[in-house]
């Protein structure tokens, strides 16, 4: 089946032969012409190129990775898209991945032939090119924010804080929790000990329960005195602090009083430094992987290693390089952005069935009662039923509250901004984006099984 891709998104464009109607006259006939039969049409009208975003491309997306597709045709090369990073990323990591070759009409571009599949690679160089171009300006341009007291993180806004408009704003009921864990910390609370308090008061932040992870970048983060950072450098904001300095500095000498030193890196720092640490876990022993280092021929090499491997030496499942890992997670991220339905096909949400089983079981409790009111039974023998009853559905209870608390549309919201935060080198924003998105990464050999956070 081959498919024809549309757009128009200016009235201009439709004055210089660009409209809707001629594209799929002028591709209609092209595949009749080759014999490849009636094509299936994907339209967008009123949408930009600056944007793969977009209703009928999105379709379009989703039926090649389904490989109901053999051939994607289009009039113009830029009505795909006018970037040539986002041109490369379907063509290479969406048609050709799933077997689907593109053609492009006017410029005699299709990938079925020696002469289009070198174009792939001219375009590669191009779209490198493009991407070196686009850093350098984005880079300048945040780099001038942060110097003039302007958050850089785009969609992802730290604890204690909304964005909006291109300003931070205190959120009150986190900023409160925020101030709890500093006071609770500089009089000697652990990480662990604050969090699981902040947990049983019933307090959490927008991006879910609280850690001793986030709970530690939280209070490494000078954020919270009204500084902004972008490159790991930090400048004065232009919001309100929710930390005073005499606190923050408290707390930041207590770090450094409790900190263990080791003679290299030690195991809690590789924990703090590596972006999937702790995330990751093995599915042959059970435990966590961290990340380790090794020092070989004056080399420095980061990788993570199973702890099983480390503290009973009974797993042998493999290591995996830190930079190989960690860009193979950063590339299933970048794909939520255009089609976050992939990484679904997975997920059920059992939530109705549970509260309609909760409802039969408060149903069960109400009858007993009434029966208790009614007829002579034993009150020890009704007592254990409720209590049995009254314990099956707190269960049941939990598993609602547990469920992710990202939406699919929020999940793709933070996607859009991953690479911007990845390139401010903000270490704390870009955990705390992952963490947001992934709650767990399954590690068995060579294969990686991520279970998203949201439905």
């Amino acid at each position: 089946m081959i498919a024809i891709n549309a757009r128009v998104s200016t009235q201009e464009q439709a004055d210089q032969g660009y409209s809707i109607e001629e594209q799929i006259d002028r591709t209609t006939k092209y595949a009749e012409a080759l014999g490849w039969g009636k094509p299936r049409v994907y339209t967008d009208a009123g949408f930009s190129g600056a944007s793969i975003d977009r209703p009928a491309l999105r379709s379009l997306i989703s039926d090649v990775s389904a490989h109901k597709l053999s051939k994607v045709l289009l009039y113009k090369l830029d009505r795909l898209s006018r970037s040539q990073k986002d041109t490369l990323y379907l063509i290479e990591d969406v048609f050709l991945a799933n077997g689907a070759d593109f053609i492009s009409m006017s410029e005699n571009f299709d990938t079925s032939t020696p002469l289009g599949r070198a174009m792939v690679g001219i375009l590669a160089v191009f779209a490198q090119l493009e991407r070196e171009q686009i850093k350098e300006r984005m880079t300048m341009g945040r780099l001038g924010r942060a110097k003039k007291g302007l958050y850089t993180g785009n969609n992802v806004s730290p604890i204690g804080y909304d964005y909006q408009d291109g300003k931070l704003s205190v959120l009150p009921f986190e900023a409160l929790q925020i101030k709890q864990m500093f006071e609770d910390y500089a009089c000697g609370m652990s990480c662990y000990a604050i969090a699981d308090k902040l947990n049983e008061a019933g307090l959490a932040h927008r991006y879910g329960k609280w850690n001793s992870r986030t709970v530690s970048r939280c209070l490494a983060s000078r954020i919270y005195l009204g500084e902004v950072s972008f490159g790991g450098q930090w400048y004065d904001g232009q919001h309100d602090p929710i930390i005073d300095k005499e606190l923050f500095d408290q707390v930041q000498e207590v770090k450094q009083r409790t900190a263990f030193e080791h003679d290299h890196y030690s195991r809690q720092k590789g924990k703090a430094s590596s972006y999937l640490g702790g995330i990751l876990r093995c599915k042959q022993c059970g435990h966590k992987y961290w990340m380790d280092v090794l020092r070989k021929n004056g080399k420095t090499y980061s990788y993570y290693r199973c702890d099983g491997r480390t503290r009973h030496k009974a797993c042998q499942n493999r290591h995996w390089r830190m930079e190989e890992l960690d860009g193979i997670i950063f590339n299933e991220i970048r794909k939520l952005r255009v089609d976050p339905s992939y990484c679904l096909q997975s997920k059920v949400d059992n939530t109705p069935v549970l509260r309609k089983e909760i409802e039969k079981i408060s149903d069960q409790i109400d009858r007993l009662i009434s029966l208790y009111a009614v007829n002579d039974i034993p009150v020890d023998s009704l007592q254990e039923k409720i209590r049995c009853l009254n314990e099956q559905r707190s269960k049941l209870e939990s598993q609602i509250a547990d469920r992710p608390s990202l939406s699919v549309d929020e999940a793709q919201n933070l996607a859009e901004s991953f690479e911007s935060v990845l390139e401010s080198g903000d270490f704390p924003q870009i955990r705390m984006l992952i963490e947001s998105l992934i709650d767990e990464i399954v590690l068995d050999g060579e294969d990686i099984e991520i279970h998203w956070s949201f439905i």
